[in-house]
């Protein structure tokens, strides 16, 4: 809304006022898309893949329906422990997740989701 769209509403004459344009339904959508898409969840995480001895402590930071990214606590992990699939295991919903890893950067992983949340199969410490 524009100021003196606020400011004739505000004293009372709005009826000097021409109707507001209506933003199409698809830009509308594609907005609140957009919002979801930036949102983002600093959130305790822990990451295994089947060659880790033990879950790796990282903090979830962008989540999507389709994926996410989390920054690992221990840049020391080899590459090749990373290649294939990978469970994202989250403490504060009780929940974990495999995901696919897209892509790395120093302690950034991006991912992307390949099954549903479903409860632990396992003890994370």
């Amino acid at each position: 809304m524009s100021l003196i769209r606020k400011l004739l509403t505000a004293v009372g004459l709005q009826g000097l006022l021409a109707p507001a344009p209506q933003k199409p339904a698809a830009a509308e959508a594609d907005s609140q898309r957009a919002v979801v898409r930036k949102r983002q969840r600093l959130q305790d995480a822990f990451i295994v893949s089947d060659g880790m001895l033990a879950p790796r402590a990282c903090t979830l930071r962008e989540m999507t329906p389709l994926g996410g990214s989390v920054e690992v606590w221990d840049g020391a992990i080899k590459p090749s422990l990373l290649a294939g699939l990978v469970t994202l295991y989250l403490p504060g919903d009780h929940k974990e997740i495999d995901c696919a890893v897209k892509w790395r950067r120093e302690n950034a992983i991006g991912f992307k989701f390949v099954s549903g949340f479903r409860p632990p199969r396992r003890a994370y410490r």
